[in-house]
């Protein structure tokens, strides 16, 4: 493994307008704005969104400097606390004692351990909704993915049956998730006291948002031997140190950002690894060949998932090339030397693993879609920060393990009973950089048996 030194770097970058600076060349093409910054600045930028002054990062040294070694002088980037009007409070946006205490609390559902028992669950789901296809037709697979994921989440951690809450709470957030994504790219966002048709649709989907995930609350409440011992029941009764539980608005943020995030990135990652798969045959007979052997028409389980180590490379090389979480960053709460330069207190340092994820120092062949190259336990052999689909640090993904057992299940489920290709004619599956990369309109697959 390559050591982590503190890399020198005197940042630079690219001008920009004299208002704006670097935000509309970021509005027009965020992907493309982030890979340029790498390719023509190396291991930092420096760049520009109106008045303030950012840094972009992309040394993995830099990166393991502002996420670990010096984690305690950053918080959650301040440009994305537009994200906090639906997501609120909880465990993703929390600083602090807060999020160590609500972390501290959850860890023990995201063990390795403790997912395994979650398996038969997912299997179960993924059948359920597998039941409805039929052969001929033509679905939206990121749809269905979608409806898989949530389900997943919503039996597995809260004792639900996601097909009743889904749509309650996915469709609001669906224009959210866009409109949120539109004013955090803005120079100036209209206050959303401003009675604006835009404004009055946001506040409305925010309602609907609320309405859902409290109506999940208070129906646990009036039944509360529904789900014992899952994570809800965890959060209902745990108490502070003055022995006072959660309010009904904490536990609405845990469980907001639980099945948000917990379902669509997991739904992203799988969308992107089907887009790869569907145009690379030997991928898909190389799958084919793993399932065969391991599973022999079988379901995943505990037991042998850790030998399907070909379907995971498949979808750690589909989040190398489309990690769903793709910009992200830190704010500093103090001045902070990071390797050879000063991030003033305020400032804000943003790194994107979609961009990181390009480098060839550690991925030759960056753009080319192969799976093999996380074999022979390569990331033991690149530096800590240079491939972070989940984050990295005490910050990073709570529910990493969860996430892989999910995917593999599925990603298997569907692939042993159907044959997917894409019909004739289908348009180019383009990026969509929202509040998390997708696939723009989803595929659509036609559906046969395998």
């Amino acid at each position: 493994m390559k050591t982590a030194l503190a890399s020198k770097y005197t940042p630079n970058g690219p001008k920009g307008s004299w208002l704006s600076g670097n935000l509309m060349a970021y509005r027009k093409d965020p992907l493309g704005f982030l890979t340029d910054l790498q390719r023509d600045y190396g291991g930092v930028a420096k760049i520009r969104f109106g008045p303030q002054q950012m840094y972009v990062i992309y040394d993995p040294a830099l990166l393991r400097e502002v996420l670990l070694t010096k984690q305690e002088h950053f918080v959650k980037l301040k440009a994305f606390q537009e994200a906090r009007l639906f997501v609120g409070d909880g465990m993703a946006t929390s600083e602090g004692e807060k999020h160590k205490k609500i972390r501290k609390l959850m860890q023990p559902h995201f063990t390795k351990a403790h997912i395994q028992k979650y398996a038969e669950q997912m299997v179960d789901i993924v059948e359920n909704e597998l039941d409805t296809w039929e052969p001929g037709q033509y679905r939206n697979l990121t749809d269905d993915i979608s409806n898989m994921t949530f389900a997943i989440i919503a039996k597995t951690l809260f004792s639900l049956e996601g097909n009743e809450y889904s749509r309650g709470i996915r469709e609001p957030y669906e224009l959210i998730n866009r409109m949120c994504s539109e004013r955090m790219r803005s120079l100036l966002s209209m206050p959303l006291f401003v009675g604006t048709a835009k404004n009055r649709a946001y506040k409305a989907a925010l309602q609907a948002l609320d309405q859902g995930v409290y109506s999940i609350i208070r129906e646990r409440k009036l039944n509360p031997e529904q789900g014992e011992g899952d994570l809800l029941s965890v959060l209902l009764t745990a108490k502070d140190e003055q022995g006072e539980g959660m309010s009904d608005q904490q536990l609405r943020d845990e469980l907001m950002i639980m099945f948000i995030a917990g379902h669509e990135t997991s739904a992203n990652a799988l969308s992107w690894a089907f887009s790869y798969i569907l145009k690379q045959p030997e991928v898909l007979h190389r799958l084919y060949e793993e399932w065969d052997r391991v599973l022999n028409g079988s379901s995943v389980t505990a037991a042998n998932y850790m030998q399907l180590t070909y379907t995971q490379n498949v979808l750690w090389e589909a989040m190398r090339l489309r990690s769903p979480s793709f910009f992200t960053g830190r704010s500093a709460t103090a001045d902070v030397e990071i390797g050879s330069f000063t991030v003033k207190k305020g400032q804000s340092v943003l790194f994107s693993p979609y961009a990181i994820h390009q480098n060839p120092e550690y991925f030759p062949n960056p753009l080319s879609f192969i799976p093999e190259r996380f074999e022979n336990d390569l990331l033991k052999r690149i530096p800590q920060f240079a491939y972070i689909p989940f984050g990295g640090g005490p910050r990073g993904c709570i529910g990493n393990h969860f996430a892989m057992l999910e995917m593999v299940i599925t990603l298997c489920t569907i692939g042993q009973r159907f044959r997917l290709r894409l019909p004739l004619g289908h348009p180019p599956i383009e990026m969509e950089a929202l509040m998390t990369l997708r696939p723009k309109n989803g595929i659509e697959v036609l559906v046969n048996n395998r």
